[in-house]
């Protein structure tokens, strides 16, 4: 049973694992995409893994197999656990990069980079795609890719359970429009009962995900996590059936006490994703208007511990019923 933290950009970089690990120790963790061009030109400031951050996957994007051979090399030595490939964001710049989703209706090509990062690695390559293109609902094309890229190599497969519509839609509705269609997952799954398919879209509470998480072994979760980081707790506690169950205050802590002294020259990046911690209760507001005066101000990062649960009007802890 596993269950992933999806890869987002500007989102899951160093800062806001970190966060995570501290919530959970059992979700397994996506770097945010990177292109191999960056990748290449030495682009790892969140790159990097720390032991507390495993196990961690690469997710990388790019249209050239050589490119993905040096990436690959990079990858391995820098000591992630796998490496996956990007084949299902709709953003328009991506795909004016050539890659992407774009690239589900070239599933030869697909296949050549999954061989030429299998020939210089051992670890793990998998893909992270959609079920199709625009409004079209047809399965074939996606069996086809995952036929042909599972023939090269690839063993995990990450499926988004909406297609990507590519032209007239932005990301971020491309995220919600798309109707969800776990059924199709299911098909897909049943057809390649020799490979690892996951389900990726529109989990947004424990009982789905308890369910989705019984019929396909492993659970991709994005927006939610970022969104209610403390819904980590319940997985943990409910899921995992863990003992690593913290207060709020208590991550707080630690995610500030594992910081490094430089951090606080870069604090709106330390402490952005910090926004949504107190999310549903009593302290949400006062919580982001009090992380927002650290971050715009001079004091230190130490400051966010001194958060004040009490009501300055009444001197008492803030009544959260």
């Amino acid at each position: 049973m596993k269950i992933f933290l999806a890869p987002m950009v500007g989102r899951t970089d160093k800062y806001f694992r970190k966060l995570v690990r501290i919530i959970s120790p059992n979700i397994i963790m996506f770097t945010e995409m990177i292109t191999v061009d960056s990748l290449i030109r030495g682009n790892l400031r969140n790159y990097t893994v720390n032991k507390q951050e495993h196990p961690l996957v690469a997710q990388i994007a790019g249209n050239d197999s050589d490119k993905f051979i040096e990436c690959a090399e990079i990858l391995t030595k820098s000591g992630f656990d796998e490496i996956n490939l990007n084949i299902g964001c709709p953003s328009a710049k991506v795909v004016k990069g050539g890659f992407g989703a774009c690239q589900i209706i070239d599933p030869f090509k697909v296949a050549e980079f999954v061989k030429a990062i299998k020939s210089c690695t051992d670890l793990p390559v998998s893909i992270k795609t959609r079920l199709g293109l625009g409004y079209d609902q047809d399965l074939d094309d996606i069996k086809k890719f995952i036929r042909l890229t599972s023939e090269a190599g690839c063993e995990i497969f990450y499926i988004h359970a909406r297609n990507a519509i590519l032209n007239g839609l932005s990301t971020r509705k491309n995220r919600s429009v798309p109707p969800l269609r776990y059924d199709d997952v299911m098909i897909l799954k049943e057809t390649f009962p020799h490979l690892k398919v996951y389900i990726n879209g529109g989990i947004v509470n424990l009982e789905d995900l308890n369910e989705l998480l019984a019929v396909y072994g492993g659970v991709m979760l994005g927006r939610k996590i970022y969104d209610d980081p403390m819904f980590l707790n319940d997985i943990e506690k409910k899921i995992f059936f863990s003992n690593n169950y913290l207060s709020t205050q208590k991550v707080i802590s630690r995610y500030i006490d594992q910081l490094e002294p430089e951090d606080n020259q870069n604090k709106l990046f330390a402490l952005r994703h910090l926004t949504n911690l107190h999310k549903g209760t009593c302290y949400a507001k006062k919580w982001r208007k009090y992380l927002h005066s650290v971050i715009n101000s001079d004091q230190p990062l130490q400051n966010i511990k001194n958060f004040d649960y009490r009501d300055k009007n009444e001197e008492r802890k803030i009544n959260c019923s």
